[in-house]
């Protein structure tokens, strides 16, 4: 298991991989209701032994129904975010899965991290509601196909820079369910500038985390602090 192999590396504290990465996207997860808790489990038991973080895309159930979710799997607690924003376009189609109804924010070793799957990263009020809940780091996990990297590669630098946060983007690479993912993992700094990129192959992108810069990031563009939390922008 890939998960593994990275969980035993000398690599980083939090590694993270695709959207639906225990499955592969387009599989018919309908029936793999025990066959991922086992695997979930398998990796808890390793990121407490290696006091690791582990994201990862896969289904999850609630006994009526199928998310398309991420997980953070930390040493001592698993995280569940399922995704709000279900594709149904294109080369797209997640037939089968229920849409998640609430925004979720990870926190490991003092840090806060938004989550978010793929389409999500499209309608900016899911990372700016993490943001706006003390997250320092959005984590967006992905199966975007190629035709769908100019828009992913317009959207992420204004997501990271309109919420003054580290952004991690990790896709897939190559054929997956009839379309070929573009790959182009990245790691962009609070004012949406790339610390580390991938190419269109399987790739390791990293990076370090300081609170201190973030600090000073925020103290330059004050998006969050001047945010106005006292207006109803429902109310037009």
């Amino acid at each position: 298991m890939r998960i593994s192999e990275e969980l035993h590396s000398e690599g980083p504290d939090v590694i993270v991989f695709p959207e639906m990465f225990l499955t592969g996207y387009g599989t018919d997860c309908s029936d793999l209701e025990k066959e991922t808790e086992r695997a979930v489990e398998r990796i808890e038991k390793m990121c407490q032994e290696f006091g690791k973080a582990a994201v990862f895309g896969g289904p999850s159930y609630d006994g009526k129904n199928m998310y398309n979710s991420l997980y953070f799997i930390t040493p001592g607690k698993r995280f569940v975010y399922n995704k709000i924003h279900l594709a149904h376009f294109g080369v797209y189609s997640e037939e089968g899965f229920k849409a998640g109804d609430r925004a979720a924010v990870a926190e490991y070793r003092g840090v806060k991290f938004g989550l978010c799957i793929c389409y999500d990263i499209f309608f900016p009020e899911v990372l700016r509601s993490c943001s706006l809940a003390g997250s320092g780091v959005n984590i967006c996990i992905s199966a975007s196909a190629r035709q769908s990297k100019p828009f992913l590669e317009r959207v992420l630098p204004a997501r990271a820079l309109e919420n003054v946060s580290y952004t991690v983007f990790a896709n897939n690479c190559g054929d997956m369910a009839g379309a070929v993912m573009f790959g182009g993992s990245r790691i962009l700094d609070p004012f949406g500038e790339e610390i580390s990129s991938a190419g269109e192959g399987e790739c390791f992108c990293e990076a370090m985390f300081s609170d201190v810069a973030l600090s000073g990031f925020r103290n330059i563009r004050r998006h969050l602090q001047d945010s106005r939390r006292d207006v109803d922008w429902n109310d037009i």
